[in-house]
């Protein structure tokens, strides 16, 4: 059907706005409709409005989290560039699909442009990506691959090659508008009370830097892993040894910033090996030698307003892999690689579901049935225990995060504007 028979048979502009606002909101995915963004000036006023995004993401909401399809991103740091970034997807969705193409090619650029190029942590639907450039300098950009949007971040000092890192944003679907704050913390090896911490604000474009107290008398150690920071309810966290966890919110820093410090569950024997959320709770896991036992914790009655964001550890799940249901040939696998057993990463929606790394597996691990499957297969391109990788997961949202102060975006908005 050419264009001209469409728009005689179905005359969309004809119809008055609250009309049409009620015909595109139908439509399944936001990728979609930020499409038919460039149809007219019309459409664009009527997508670019908060009145649409509030109702698009009201109907969807339910539907949406229901569904939820999600991507597990395996980065491999020090690998090959080619071979760093494995991207599996609990969906054979288009959107997801194109979302994963667009991540691998902009890995490959960004490998050939940059010494370096990591995916260093993740909030909802943006990536915070680090970036090392042939001058040594260091560099920070946020990227949304839904919009296409990356916000190349004012450089660093040198000295914070190595760090912990975390990014968290708000969205605003009242008005549509958003920020976010990204989060350096240099690296130290000893337990502190005090210590320094940069943050890029969006809102003024800069970075600033601050002073986290940490009110307990121990003061605080970073576990030396790859666990990137973890939003949660408004606040960054961060895993310490031992299993303990550090939280402050980066939205109320000035020069300091009071944090506070969650203590692990006193039956927790071992250091974690996963640190995330699922189910809108955060979540710690350890496998106990012999035997693959894993214990996953969950955090309940947390409430920073009433009891200083202590919660309580409840144990969720205590299973020993060995003893699950799966394929005989799988079952081998594991007894083969038992010492090589670690958690990834917790399912993002739902709290019985797991995923393993085993060896060059990774793993499908549900809980309630006790079953296991292969999810995907991974490059094991150095050997056990020399290199993790940073798992990150990418939920589909209700409605993409703008990046704000884009230049991407005000430029894609001159040269794209519909006539």
């Amino acid at each position: 059907m050419d264009s001209c028979r469409w728009e005689s048979e179905f005359p969309l502009n004809d119809l008055p706005d609250c009309v049409l606002i009620e015909v595109l909101i139908l439509l399944p995915l936001p990728s979609v409709v930020l499409h038919c963004k460039w149809v007219s000036k019309r459409w664009f006023s009527l997508i670019s409005n908060p009145y649409f995004v509030r109702r698009f993401v009201t109907r969807h909401h339910h539907q949406q989290q229901q569904e939820q399809p999600f991507m597990l991103l395996n980065h491999f740091f020090h690998c090959p560039s080619h071979k760093r970034l494995h991207i599996a997807n609990s969906s054979k969705k288009p959107e997801l699909k194109s979302i994963a193409a667009y991540l691998q090619s902009q890995d490959r650029y960004h490998s050939r442009k940059y010494l370096t190029n990591w995916l260093r942590a993740s909030c909802n639907d943006l990536f915070l990506c680090f970036h090392k450039a042939k001058d040594r300098v260091v560099i920070y950009s946020v990227m949304n691959p839904i919009t296409r949007q990356c916000l190349a971040l004012p450089p660093v000092p040198r000295r914070l090659l190595l760090n912990h890192v975390g990014i968290i944003c708000t969205y605003d679907y009242n008005n549509s508008s958003s920020s976010f704050r990204v989060v350096l913390i240099p690296k130290f090896s000893t337990k502190l009370k005090v210590f320094k911490i940069h943050i890029f604000s969006s809102d003024t474009s800069k970075w600033s830097e601050s002073v986290v107290l940490v009110p307990d008398q121990e003061g605080f150690e970073f576990y030396q892993c790859h666990f990137p920071a973890v939003p949660y309810k408004g606040f960054l966290f961060w895993c310490g040894r031992g299993g303990r966890l550090l939280g402050f919110d980066p939205y109320n820093n000035g020069r300091c910033c009071h944090s506070f410090v969650i203590e692990k569950p006193v039956e927790l024997a071992i250091n974690i090996d996963c640190f995330g959320v699922s189910q809108g709770r955060l979540r710690i896991s350890q496998i106990a030698f012999p035997g693959s036992r894993m214990e996953i914790w969950e955090l309940n009655d947390y409430d920073i307003d009433n009891n200083g964001g202590r919660g309580k550890w409840f144990l969720k799940h205590k299973v020993y892999i060995n003893e699950m249901v799966s394929d005989k040939w799988l079952i081998k696998y594991i007894d083969q690689n038992y010492d090589k057993v670690s958690v990834l990463a917790f399912h993002p929606n739902d709290g019985d579901i797991v995923y393993l790394l085993i060896q060059s597996k990774v793993v499908l691990c549900n809980l309630q049935s006790r079953t296991m499957e292969v999810f995907c297969d991974i490059p094991q391109i150095v050997p056990y225990n020399v290199l993790s990788p940073l798992a990150l997961t990418f939920v589909l949202p209700s409605w993409p995060t703008p990046i704000p102060s884009s230049p991407l975006q005000k430029q894609d908005d001159i040269d794209d504007y519909p006539q």
